[in-house]
Formats: structure tokens, sequence, C-alpha cells
């Protein structure tokens, strides 16, 4: 009788989950403005609990200490609002202004290959091949260049809204950190005895798993992104700001980030000159190859134990439901969903 009742309970959970699911995903982008301060309080709390316990080993309250660091990422703010910003803002904005000039230069660069394709001995049959590939590889080249250009740029130019978010996330994550004692007890005890100390081990690879993503990436990510900057103004691309600090966001998703982050500046660069460009795609392969020595193996100590075909597969899938947001956050979801379907299975198979 007991195990029909378990059964039952598991089968219900169960659809309950997928109704959860299939509910998120309908209204996910309303689900996605309205938790957007909370998933940005988290990133915070992650990102300054560790100077957090370092001060409070110091002898610091965690309440003086939060507000200290506070006040430091207030001021390098301030730093980068009056001498970066507009830097960023501006060149954005050119950028966007320039895209229908760009979109332009390649269908002229199209134009001209397929009229020389046209004028050499091949056979027709060949030349209609090619043709076809052409046409269809410049409109898919066109199509991902100019959304994901157009997508970035809305971001930047929408500082606004996510300067409101990133206030709002500061006074959630203080209370995160002050009061997380209250928080981890409230949500044990709403939970039965028996399942306490298994949920608080799951609740601690969690952690584990979402503590190595957010500073170990986020901050591998920064790194990268100043360093392409810095290239890309060595290299005299244009709008080097917005292309490295794209760079630098794509670098957050492994395996295709890198690639991904390059095609912007690569496409830019090709507009002036192919030698440029070759430069360009260079200088992203010496980055990414810093990155992948020194940066992240310093920086990340562990990763969040995924195989490398189930990375791929996740933020592929990933990619095609949620777009960019899904590739970046696929891997901490699949990893958080493979800790709590392990520890599931374990106590269905243990009987607890």
């Amino acid at each position: 009788m007991a195990r029909k009742r378990k059964i039952v309970i598991y089968v219900l959970l169960f659809v309950l989950a997928a109704i959860m699911i299939l509910f998120i995903y309908y209204y996910r982008k309303k689900i996605g403005k309205i938790i957007s301060p909370f998933l940005m309080a988290v990133i915070v709390a992650y990102l300054i609990n560790p100077a957090v316990t370092k001060l409070e080993k110091r002898n610091i309250k965690k309440k003086t200490a939060v507000i200290c660091i506070y006040a430091c990422f207030v001021m390098i703010l301030a730093v980068i609002t009056v001498f970066i910003a507009p830097e960023f803002v501006n060149s954005a904005k050119e950028l966007a202004n320039t895209l229908p000039e760009i979109v332009s230069d390649y269908q002229k660069m199209f134009t001209r290959l397929t009229s020389s394709i046209q004028s050499s001995d091949w056979s027709s049959d060949i030349k209609n091949i090619i043709f076809a590939e052409v046409g269809n590889g410049a409109t898919t080249i066109q199509m991902y260049v100019s959304g994901f250009l157009k997508k970035a740029i809305g971001v930047l130019i929408g500082t606004a809204s996510i300067f409101v978010d990133l206030l709002l996330a500061m006074v959630i994550a203080y209370y995160l950190i002050i009061d997380a004692s209250f928080f981890r007890n409230t949500a044990l005890s709403l939970i039965p005895g028996k399942w306490r100390n298994v949920l608080i081990a799951t609740g601690r690879e969690i952690n584990g798993v979402i503590s190595n993503f957010i500073q170990g990436q986020l901050l591998t990510a920064f790194i990268v992104g100043v360093i392409e900057t810095i290239g890309l103004i060595i290299l005299n691309v244009k709008y080097s700001f917005v292309l490295g600090l794209i760079g630098g966001i794509a670098n957050i998703i492994p395996y295709f980030g890198p690639f991904i982050g390059a095609i912007p500046a690569v496409g830019v660069a090709l507009i002036d000159s192919p030698a440029k460009a070759l430069w360009t795609v260079l200088m992203f392969v010496v980055v990414q190859q810093i990155d992948n020595n020194f940066i992240s193996p310093k920086i990340i100590e562990g990763r969040v134990g995924l195989h490398p075909v189930t990375t791929i597969i996740v933020i592929l899938a990933g990619g095609q439901f949620f777009g960019i947001l899904g590739m970046i956050f696929a891997v901490p979801f699949a990893a958080i969903l493979k800790i709590v379907l392990k520890r599931l299975v374990n106590a269905i198979a243990t009987g607890a």
C-alpha cells in the first residue's frame, strides 16, 4: 500500500513539474520580466559573497561588508559612466545607424563574386550549384549577423531599464546575503524532516555548480572581453568597444561562444579589407588560446559536471527554444537538473 502511495506521489510530482514547465515556456516573456531582477540579484549575491566572507573573517559585520562592497561598486560604476560608457553608447548608436550600409556592402561583395563566377569557363551546372549555395549562405549570414547585432545593440541602448533592474537586484541581493539563514530555515521548515538531509546535500551541490558558473564564467568573460576590445582597438576595427563587449558576453557560452562573438567583429573588419579580417580572426584565436590555457584554468577550478557532448546538446536546445539567453543559461540549468534527477533516483532506489 505504501509503495502504491509513493508511486502516486511521484506521478503527481511529475505531472505538476510538466505543467509548470509548459506554463513557464508559454509565458516566458512575462515571467522573464518579473524574475529578471531576482536572477540579477542571485548573480550579484554570488559575485560579492566571497568578498563578504573574507571581510567577515577580519571581524567586519556582514551588513557593513556588503555596504562597503556596494560603495566600491558605485565608485567604479561612476568612473565607467563618466569615462567609458559614452564611448559604448556612441559606438552602439553609430553601428546601429550603419547596419544597412554594412549589409549593402556585403551584397555588393556577393554580387561581384557571382559576376566573376558567371564570367568563368565553368559548366552551367556547376555555376547553378555555386549560385544556389552562395545565395543561401549570403541570406543566412545576413540574417544572423543583422539579427545578432540588432539584439546586442538593443540591449546596450536599453541601459536605462537594465540600470533600474540592477539597482533593484542590489537591494534584493543585500537581503539574500544578510538573511541567508532565514531563507534557508524557512525553506527547510516547509519540508518533511526525513527529506531535509537529502535536500540540504542537494542544495549544497547545486550551490557549488551555480557558484562555479557565475563567479568563474562571468569573470573569465569579463577578462576576455577586455582583451578582445584592446585587440580590436590595436587593429583599428570600427566599433571596437561594442564588438569587444559582444565577444566577452558570447564567451560565457561554452564551445560556441568564441565563434559567435568573433563573427560580428570579423564581419565589420572584412568591410575594410580581407587582411584586417584575417588579423581579426587571428587575434580572436590567440585570445581564445590564452583563455583556454591560462585564464580559465586559473579562475575556474572545476566545471559544472557535464560531458562535452551533453554540453553541446543542451546549448543547441537552449538556443533553439530561448535564443542567446537560452544558450547562456542552458549549461547551469542542465547541471542542476542532473543533480536533482540523480538525487531523486537515489531516493527512489533507497526507498527514502
